[in-house]
């Protein structure tokens, strides 16, 4: 629950800065939408789709890689994302989290996709986020 401390007044989530997307391209690479699904066609899984993390940069619609391994979601990632949009993180805020360190304590300095291993820890410090951050006109 937020306190007054850390009550922010934002009506609008922050834009996610190119900068992110660029980081996420290099690192993990950023297909379009339209590729992966071509992907999961030829894999015989076009349901898969309906589970993967968006983004929307621009005109266009992408995927981070962060999702995948060998070709076939991460199901950790999954799990988050579907945690998120319960919790109304916007899509393209998610990805940016699961690329930015986690604040304090003993993950300081980790990311989220560096500690899928941990998706209780990560479905809390999910939440925290949404308590600090969440605009006002959305808090649960």
């Amino acid at each position: 629950m937020p306190t007054a401390s850390n009550v922010r007044a934002e009506r609008f989530w922050p834009a996610v800065p190119e900068l992110v997307w660029d980081s996420i391209r290099e690192e993990f690479t950023l297909p379009t939408a339209a590729d992966l699904e071509a992907h999961f066609q030829a894999l015989g899984e076009p349901e898969a789709m309906r589970r993967a993390v968006r983004v929307f940069i621009g005109e266009g619609t992408f995927c981070p890689g962060f999702q995948l391994n060998d070709g076939l979601f991460r199901e950790p990632v999954l799990d988050l994302f579907q945690h998120a949009m319960a919790l109304k993180v916007p899509h393209n805020v998610f990805a940016a989290w699961m690329v930015s360190p986690l604040p304090g304590g003993a993950v300081s300095q980790h990311r989220p996709v560096d500690q899928l291993s941990n998706l209780s820890l990560l479905q809390d410090a999910l939440s925290a986020f949404v308590d600090r951050y969440q605009p006002v006109e959305n808090r649960r």
